[in-house]
C-alpha cells in the first residue's frame, strides 16, 4: 500500500492504519515535499517528480499488488500521479476528503490566476503583513473565523512557512480533473473509491459528489464522521479487497 497525507501532516499519520493491516499489507507513507522529515530543495514539485519517487518506493514489488490510499491534499497528489505509476498491477485508489474537487477553503486556490501564485507564495515567507490583512478581513466578515487561524498556524515559523509556500507553487499543477482521472482509471482497468465524512468542515458534500458520482469507475461513500482520517472504516475496507 501506498499512503499519501494531507497538508501539514507526515507519514506517521497512517502508522496506526499500517500497523493494524501489517499482515496483509507492506505499507509506504512517505512524507511529503516540505513536509515531516523530507528534504525538497526545489521551490515546487510537479506530479511527474513525485510519481518518481513512488516508482522507486514500489520497484522492489512488481510482483504484489499496489494499493493506493490518499488523505485531503494526498488524495488530490495521488489522482495526478497515477497515470505516471509504472507499477503493472495496481488495483485500487481510494480518496479519502478529496482536495481540490470540494473544497470549502481550499477550492479558493484553483480559482486564482497563475499570475498571482508567485507572489502570493512570496508572501507567505514574509507574513506579518498577510497576517496583519487576513486579522483586518477577519473583523470585517470578509474571511471567516477558520481560514484566519489557518493562516495564523502555517505561517508561524519559518519551517512552517517554507511549506506553505511550496505547497502553494505545487498544488496548481495538481488540478483536479475528473475526465483525466476516469482515463487513468479504465487504462489500468481499475475502480476508485471516494470517501466523504457527513460532518466534513472542508468539503462541499454537493459538489464533491457532483465531481466524482457521474463516472463509472468511480464510487461515493459517506461515512459518519468529520476530515480526519476514517481508520476503522478504511480497516474493513481493505480487508474485503
Amino acid at each position: 500500500m501506498l499512503s499519501v497525507h494531507g497538508f501539514g501532516r507526515n507519514g506517521r499519520r497512517m502508522e496506526r492504519l499500517a500497523l493494524a493491516l501489517g499482515r496483509e499489507f507492506t505499507t509506504f507513507a512517505p512524507d511529503l515535499p516540505y513536509h515531516g522529515k523530507s528534504e525538497w530543495v526545489e521551490q515546487r514539485y510537479s506530479p511527474a517528480e513525485l510519481a518518481g519517487l513512488f516508482n522507486i518506493l514500489l520497484a522492489d514489488y512488481r510482483d504484489r499488488p499496489v494499493y493506493l490510499l490518499g488523505h485531503s491534499l494526498g488524495g488530490r497528489i495521488l489522482s495526478n500521479t497515477l497515470p505516471f505509476l509504472d507499477h503493472p498491477d495496481i488495483r485500487d485508489l481510494a480518496l479519502v476528503a478529496p482536495d481540490g474537487a470540494g473544497g470549502r477553503y481550499t477550492n479558493w486556490i484553483d480559482t486564482l490566476p497563475k499570475s498571482l501564485i508567485r507572489p502570493l507564495a512570496k508572501f507567505t515567507e514574509r507574513p506579518r503583513y498577510l497576517l496583519k490583512l487576513s486579522n483586518f478581513l477577519r473583523r470585517r466578515g470578509v474571511i471567516n473565523r477558520y481560514s484566519a487561524e489557518y493562516l495564523n498556524h502555517n505561517l508561524k515559523d519559518g519551517t512552517f512557512r517554507r511549506r506553505m509556500a511550496g505547497s502553494l507553487r505545487s498544488v496548481l499543477l495538481f488540478p483536479p480533473s475528473p475526465a483525466k482521472l476516469e482515463v487513468a482509471l479504465k487504462k489500468r482497468e481499475m475502480k476508485a473509491t471516494v470517501f466523504a465524512g457527513d460532518r466534513d468542515p472542508l468539503l462541499h458534500h454537493e459538489r464533491l459528489e457532483a465531481v466524482y458520482g457521474p463516472l463509472p469507475s468511480v464510487q461515493v461513500v459517506p461515512y459518519t464522521g468529520s476530515h480526519w482520517l476514517p481508520e476503522q472504516l478504511l480497516y474493513d475496507y481493505y480487508l474485503s479487497r
